[in-house]
């Protein structure tokens, strides 16, 4: 299963679900909601300044970003992303490392326009979660009462704290300079704030330790497909933090729990991340104990002997 935190992920759910590719459950965000110039405005300068009744930008189009200005067009946007069967909203909170335009250290959206969010969101009984970094954008989605925190990496301590106080979830990514970075070009301005984003990590991973934050586990792999098989191995690299045991938990039933705040917009009813009767069926047989060495997982074609999902069989290799 996985959260699917902004774009056109529709169509391929409705193939998965309708059983004409194999797949996982995705729980879709539909588009970011960014204010103008934000982390999830990517037109392109010639598609600026909009105007009224002009045609939507292609990023629009495409439903990977929705711009708004003020509380009720942020209660508007919430609600056509729900109309599109979102199962949950995010807001863009925050400068970002991938966007053309904004700092790293930019706040976007005011506590009103986000409360707007929730609002509409709490209405159809789900949440809003925000892509923040750093103190402030995090502080100011916590006043307004999203329920989840994408990133993190810049938080200090009282931060950390407040979230820890508040019960937010934080889904904070084991973001290093390494084989998994997905790096951007030397010398630019993408690379300059990825670098700065990167020198977080450890201290925000220990933070979420301290004050024993509920953590979640993604990935946050975009534009590289050479990393859509890596997230085994991605997950391995947790073990800077935490035992093989509480990385596997954070992945695994701490995530289902998260996705359970979509309440009735969950677009797959039934117990999650818990083996037991009536659960879904989601089962993995592993070729040795991950809990000794989580490094099994880095290669699950090599080591998942059975994978199950809703009790159907996708693989086995026990024969």
């Amino acid at each position: 299963s996985i959260r699917d935190m902004a774009g056109p992920s529709s169509s391929i759910k409705r193939a998965i679900d309708q059983g004409l590719v194999d797949g996982p459950r995705i729980w879709p965000s539909g588009a970011m909601i960014s204010q103008t110039g934000g982390h999830g405005d990517f037109r392109m300068p010639y598609e600026v300044p909009a105007v009224t009744g002009a045609p939507l930008s292609r990023s629009e189009v495409l439903n990977m970003g929705a711009i708004a200005d003020s509380p009720d067009e942020v209660r508007k946007k919430t609600r056509e992303q729900l109309m599109l069967g979102a199962s949950q909203i995010k807001l863009a909170a925050g400068g970002g490392v991938a966007s053309l335009y904004d700092p790293l250290d930019v706040s976007q959206f005011s506590e009103a326009e986000i409360r707007a969010a929730v609002e509409a969101a709490e209405n159809w009984g789900t949440y809003v979660t925000v892509h923040a970094y750093t103190p402030r954008a995090i502080r100011t989605a916590i006043a307004a009462g999203v329920k989840s925190i994408e990133h993190g990496q810049l938080m200090d301590e009282p931060t950390a704290r407040l979230i820890a106080e508040k019960g937010v979830w934080l889904n904070l990514q084991a973001f290093l300079d390494n084989e998994f970075a997905n790096p951007f070009p030397e010398g630019s301005p993408q690379r300059a704030k990825q670098l700065q984003m990167f020198t977080g990590t450890d201290n925000a991973f220990n933070l979420a330790r301290k004050y024993r934050v509920k953590l979640a586990w993604g990935t946050d792999i975009l534009l590289d497909p050479r990393l859509t098989d890596r997230p085994g191995a991605i997950l391995a690299t947790m073990t800077r933090w935490f035992t093989p045991a509480e990385a596997l938990r954070i992945a695994t039933s701490s995530n289902a729990e998260l996705l359970q705040l979509s309440g009735p917009r969950s677009p797959y009813p039934g117990k999650l991340g818990v083996v037991a009767e009536g659960a879904l069926a989601d089962l993995l047989l592993v070729d040795g104990n991950p809990l000794e060495d989580i490094g099994l997982i880095a290669d699950p074609a090599k080591n998942f002997v059975v994978i199950m999902k809703d009790g159907k069989i996708y693989k086995d290799a026990t024969q």
